[in-house]
Parts: structure tokens; C-alpha cells; sequence
């Protein structure tokens, strides 16, 4: 969708968590960046600015003025016209990239194909690497049950280890709550006194973190999209390029009509039995989600994909064979 490549790719072995040597294996994966564009200086980068400047790259001219560069003078146009212009160019710069990895409780779900949080993580991984590979700098925000981690935008290999271990560690938590759902592990006491970050309080730490010229990827369900939500992305969208995924389950889309479903975790017990007009309000929720992330579209720099659990541009497994 948004990683743009075909080769094939390891498949977690657990539909519910992923192990740490599984995303440190995703390193082999990111094809080798050309040598035909090699970084010149530590600023410099293969991305286009949007600062018009002197560089290699022609993007338009403007009327002479005077101080310009005489080299620069569009002679052809000025041959046409008979007035002096000069020719603009794009600078050449490094372009920084933040993942954004929402592994909250609610992403530990999955009723077909891998957990949502599976998914982020696979994803969060391949991006991590590609960048690392690309030669640019990379940083993050890790969002888990207990809290968020911050990782500032930063080509040390020291500091990409560390967030495949956060990755792998909230992926591990993710099993620990799959046990404790089955009746295997207690509930811990302090884990359910720690009210969860939203999503908005997250987005408005990245608002202050995040570099103009940001490639910003966001791997999320967006459970709690709102319209605070949707006013942070639109202040991003002004100064970075924005990725937007949504990973949802089949089951959270639509109920299945004529069929009861029981859930348990966190010590409770839930039984879902929905009417005809339940079932439509529940789909109506979900939609309005999507049309929410969907309007984003239309701003500049904005890509949003909406990948399910049994459906999506990661991997092929058994697990998916019966749908897709």
C-alpha cells in the first residue's frame, strides 16, 4: 500500500504478538537504495523541499530581480517574452520520518487473520528499516497500554534496536493479555487503575516534536477518532506529509445477523446479541470513522488506507486463505 514493494515477506509465527527477532529479521527486506543519488552532506538528502532555492532540480521561474544570479536567467523565455526571468530549483533535502504505533488494548483484537497490533508492529518495522536503509533519519511515538514511548528522529542503529524492543515488548503485553482474557493471569490492579492515553493527547505531543518536512505514518484502529483528532491531523497536515492507516477487524465493521458472540477481559464478561437496528447503528459507527479519516484525503500530502485483518498488503498466510 503505502511500503512499495512486491517481494515477499516473513510471516509472523503467532497471529498475536511478534517476537523481536521477527522484526529484527524485516532488516533483510527493504530493497538497497540507488546508488545514482549519493547523499552529498549530512543535511543534504534525495527528497525534494519545498524550499525553492539553488539545487539540481528545476521548478519554475519568476520575474528578474535584481541581486539574481545572471547564470540562472531563462534565456529561451526572455528570447519569447522580451523580460527577464529566472529559473527556480528545488533544493535537495533530508526528510525526516516518524512512525506513529498504536498498541493500546484495543488493537489486541483480531476475530479473522493476525491481532491489529500485529500488524502496526509488522508495519511500524518495515518502515523503520526501509528508512534506515534510505539513509534518512527516523524517529517514532509507541503507543501501549501503560503509556507512550518517544523516540526522536535519529539515524543511530542504537536508538532503531531500542524501538524494536519497545515493538516487540508491547507485543509481548499483548500476549500477556490474551492470557488473562482466557482466564490464565490475573488482572493486574495498577494496569487497570492507568487511564490510557487518547489519541489526541498523543497527536498533540507529536505537533511539538514533529519537524516541518515530516514523513509522518500513523498505524492505527482510530477507535477514538474524534473531532480533536481530526483538527490535529489537519495542523500536521500543513507542515508534513501525512500516512494514514486504519487496521481494523471484519467484526467491528459489521455483525454477522442471527449470531451471539461472547467476549472476556479484564476480568469481565461480555454478550453481544445485537437486533436488526443495533447491527445498523454499529455499522453507522464505523462509517462514520472512516468517512472522518476519508475527508483528511482531500489535504495535501495526505494518503489514508483502511487494511483488515484478513485483508491487507503485508503478507500472505494460511490464516487469510479462506478470505481472500
Amino acid at each position: 500500500m503505502f511500503l512499495g514493494d512486491n517481494s515477499p515477506r516473513p510471516v509472523p509465527q503467532q497471529r498475536h504478538c511478534i517476537s523481536l527477532d521477527e522484526l529484527l529479521s524485516l532488516r533483510h527486506w527493504p530493497p538497497a537504495r540507488s546508488p545514482s543519488r549519493q547523499r552529498m552532506a549530512i543535511r543534504e538528502g534525495h527528497h525534494l523541499s519545498h524550499i525553492r532555492g539553488r539545487g539540481m532540480e528545476y521548478d519554475d521561474v519568476r520575474e528578474y530581480q535584481p541581486g539574481d544570479d545572471i547564470r540562472h536567467l531563462d534565456w529561451r523565455l526572455m528570447a519569447r517574452t522580451g523580460e527577464a526571468h529566472t529559473k527556480l530549483y528545488r533544493e535537495e533535502r533530508e526528510r525526516p520520518v516518524f512512525v506513529l504505533a498504536d498498541l493500546r488494548s484495543p488493537m489486541s483484537f483480531a476475530t479473522q487473520g493476525h491481532y491489529k497490533s500485529v500488524l502496526a508492529c509488522y508495519a511500524a518495522a518495515m518502515t523503520i528499516w526501509t528508512t534506515l536503509a534510505n539513509g534518512d533519519r527516523i524517529g517514532g511515538q509507541i503507543l501501549g497500554a501503560k503509556g507512550e514511548q518517544l523516540f526522536r528522529p535519529s539515524s543511530n542503529r542504537q536508538q532503531v534496536m531500542a524501538m524494536m524492543a519497545a515493538l516487540a515488548h508491547e507485543s509481548s503485553l499483548t500476549q500477556g493479555s490474551n492470557l488473562a482474557q482466557e482466564g490464565n493471569a490475573a488482572v493486574d490492579a495498577q494496569e487497570t487503575a492507568t487511564v490510557p492515553l487518547s489519541l489526541s493527547d498523543v497527536l498533540a505531543t507529536a505537533e511539538r516534536t514533529i519537524t516541518s518536512g515530516t514523513l509522518l505514518y500513523i498505524f492505527s484502529d482510530f477507535h477514538d477518532v474524534d473531532d480533536s483528532v481530526q483538527q490535529h491531523l489537519m495542523r500536521l497536515a500543513q507542515r508534513c506529509e501525512l500516512k494514514l492507516v486504519l487496521i481494523s477487524d471484519p467484526l467491528e465493521e459489521k455483525l454477522p445477523h442471527g449470531r451471539r458472540y461472547r467476549f472476556l477481559g479484564s476480568g469481565r464478561e461480555l454478550l453481544v446479541d445485537a437486533d436488526q437496528h443495533q447491527q445498523q447503528r454499529y455499522h453507522q459507527q464505523f462509517q462514520a470513522r472512516i468517512q472522518l479519516l476519508e475527508r483528511l484525503r482531500n489535504l495535501r500530502g495526505v494518503e489514508f488506507a483502511h487494511w483488515q485483518t484478513n485483508q491487507h498488503p503485508l503478507f500472505r498466510s494460511p490464516l487469510m486463505k479462506e478470505t481472500v
